[in-house]
């Protein structure tokens, strides 16, 4: 998995920070799932100067001054799991929804 991280003035932009694993790829379980909704206006992806990998992350999450942003799916969410004190946004809701995102913390989407 691979984190994001957005400054509090950058949590407009959000969705340009965001990568869903798989969605590019075409396989046979995909066809089996529900589908994931995604944005047609996304950006491409940030580069790895901003991305948080997985053996760093429960430090970074320890600063009280971070929230991990998780755009999956609810589907997803029963599926794989997530982490405890996230807030869920799906992707396709994002733009929507950032008023309900803290304007003055880091935010990590995953």
């Amino acid at each position: 998995m691979t984190i994001h991280v957005a400054s509090p003035a950058g949590v407009a932009l959000l969705a340009s920070m965001v990568l869903v694993p798989g969605i590019s790829s075409l396989d046979a379980s995909a066809q089996t799932q529900p589908s994931i909704r995604m944005p047609e206006n996304l950006p491409p992806p940030v580069g790895a100067e901003m991305r948080v990998e997985a053996p760093d992350l429960d430090a970074v999450l320890a600063d009280q001054n971070v929230v991990l942003l998780d755009v999956r799916e609810p589907w997803e969410l029963e599926k794989f799991g997530t982490r405890q004190g996230y807030i869920n946004i799906p992707l396709a809701e994002l733009e929507d929804r950032l008023d309900e995102l803290p304007i003055d913390k880091t935010i990590l989407t995953a």
